[in-house]
């Protein structure tokens, strides 16, 4: 594995996990906001939004993971993290001749596909601010690769949760097993499908990633493969749990019907397979809540 690697958000949900993983196999730089923040890594206060921030300590990485700008629920702060950052970084990577960008974006850049699992040469059809900025912020990355030489792989993840998740669909429904004030809301008739994948296998196709450097321009979709109504996610809840779950279907239609994505290129070149099976997934952060 790659021994000088930054890493842009490891304090989010997905980046402590990965955070956790990587410094348990080599040393890694990491850029914070809050100075609090416990790490046996290497930790510089920054923001990708100020240049200056964290220009000079980018310096002798060789492989950069940002994390930065995953969902917010300002559409303003959300956008400029991800754009107005990544030209930032980009910038910055140009000047201090990085090597290579990971980039985590998302399944929602392709918009509702009802008929198969979206591949990564598909036509990306957002049907969300969420999925439009992600299609945005990669294509600014895929010009600086194929104009400055930068090479950028971009991981579009599919909908995640886990251990230590503070808010999402999937975590109101698990967090009220154990809390009768929670009422999980859910559009429609709850015949939506999504992808699902544990966030332990997500930080496995990162890990992958960083271990499987390749030139240029590269799209990866880190999924599980498969889909799941949420119907069907909250009957199993129930089945683990043996409790019922009182949720709230609202008359709203949903941006989404289906977003799934079919993950045979992680496989075949990343040696990327997805271990936790929802079931087991959804047991284990049950069991965390519990005792959390």
């Amino acid at each position: 594995m790659l021994d000088k690697l930054l890493l842009l958000g490891g304090t989010g949900f997905l980046g402590h996990s990965l955070l956790n993983n990587l410094e348990k196999k080599q040393s890694i730089k990491i850029m914070i906001h809050d100075s609090n923040f416990k790490t046996n890594s290497k930790k510089f206060k920054g923001d990708i939004l100020k240049k200056n921030s964290f220009y000079k300590e980018i310096s002798n990485v060789d492989t950069i993971v940002n994390l930065i700008g995953q969902i917010s629920p300002n559409i303003s702060d959300y956008t400029n993290l991800n754009i107005l950052g990544g030209l930032n970084l980009l910038n910055s990577c140009i000047e201090k001749k990085i090597n290579r960008i990971i980039l985590i974006s998302s399944v929602h850049v392709y918009g509702e596909n009802l008929r198969y699992a979206s591949k990564e040469t598909d036509s990306l059809k957002p049907k969300t601010q969420y999925g439009l900025v992600k299609m945005i912020t990669e294509k600014l990355y895929q010009y600086f690769s194929d104009y400055y030489g930068i090479n950028v792989t971009v991981l579009r993840l599919a909908g995640l949760y886990g251990t230590g998740k503070k808010t999402g669909f999937v975590t109101q429904l698990l967090k009220s097993v154990n809390d009768s004030t929670i009422h999980p809301l859910s559009y429609h008739n709850g015949e939506q499908f999504r992808d699902l994948l544990h966030v332990d296998d997500a930080v496995s196709g990162i890990i992958q990633a960083i271990k499987t450097p390749k030139k240029n321009f590269q799209i990866y979709n880190i999924s599980s493969g498969r889909r799941y109504s949420i119907k069907y996610l909250v009957s199993s809840i129930e089945s683990i749990s043996n409790k019922k779950i009182h949720i709230k279907y609202t008359p709203e239609s949903v941006d989404e019907k289906c977003i799934w994505a079919n993950n045979t290129k992680a496989k075949k070149i990343l040696k990327f397979t997805p271990k936790i099976s929802l079931n087991e997934g959804i047991k284990s952060t049950l069991d965390y809540f519990k005792n959390n």
